[in-house]
């Protein structure tokens, strides 16, 4: 946990934040961070049909980037997008 936190501390220092919670969503959703339409085709999938709010779909961004980091990889990818979308929602995927 101790190298997930500073991997989120190292990448988010130039913006003044440490950790993914703290993250604003809409850097979130602008480039460099935003993740591929390919990764977050489920995603955004429930924001279009109103299973997930707005504020849902910037939360779950947010676990995916920890789920990531967790796993020691440095951007999240389609699996901890899912995986995140399960952990937010409590649904088993």
């Amino acid at each position: 946990m101790a190298a997930a936190r500073a991997a989120a501390a190292a990448r988010w220092s130039g913006l003044g934040r440490r950790i993914n919670a703290e993250l604003p969503g809409p850097v979130l959703r602008r480039p460099p961070w935003c993740l591929p339409a390919r990764d977050t085709r489920e995603l955004r999938a429930r924001l279009d049909a109103g299973s997930l709010s707005a504020r849902g779909f910037d939360r779950v961004l947010r676990l995916a980037w920890t789920v990531a980091d967790l796993d020691g990889r440095d951007r999240p990818d389609a699996d901890d997008v899912r995986e995140a979308i399960g952990l937010r929602t409590g649904e088993a995927l």
